[in-house]
């Protein structure tokens, strides 16, 4: 039996998942704005869920992890970039992978950290997104009832 061949991409976000975030925060702050809190409680909540929802989308927008790449024997190897944009190289386990549709959910971790990756049709090219899932039904992810009709 053949073993899995390695995959490796480029991470960016994706930018439907962005807009998607956007909106919630604009649904949010219309919410707020609709009900019937007092002034000041309304402002109060507008600023909580501006700050929070903007500071979201910058950290989804400005991920750490640059590139991936997973090997044949199960390990993957993380391109890391830090805030003062120093890159660093880590070794790591996919410790959790879902297939829900479109969209393929990977959790990593390494040493000293852990992060989530929403890979969408817009941040992942076709190719390499195919043998991602075909690499996962190998390992056994958790798939959804509709993940094969995409």
């Amino acid at each position: 039996m053949r073993s899995a061949p390695a995959i490796g991409f480029e991470y960016r976000p994706s930018r439907m998942m962005a807009l998607a975030a956007a909106l919630l925060v604009v649904l949010a702050l219309a919410a707020v704005a609709l009900g019937g809190a007092p002034a000041w409680s309304k402002a109060a909540l507008g600023g909580c869920a501006l700050v929070y929802g903007g500071g979201s989308l910058w950290r989804y927008l400005h991920p750490r992890i640059r590139a991936v790449h997973w090997r044949q024997d199960g390990s993957v190897s993380i391109r890391l970039t830090d805030r003062a944009g120093v890159q660093s190289e880590a070794q790591g386990v996919l410790h959790d992978a879902r297939v829900l549709g479109p969209l393929i959910a990977l959790q990593l971790r390494w040493l000293r950290g852990r992060a989530a990756l929403w890979l969408l049709p817009d941040n992942l090219d076709a190719d390499t997104r195919r043998r991602l899932r075909v690499r996962l039904a190998l390992d056994g992810a958790r798939t959804s009832v509709n993940a094969d009709k995409v």
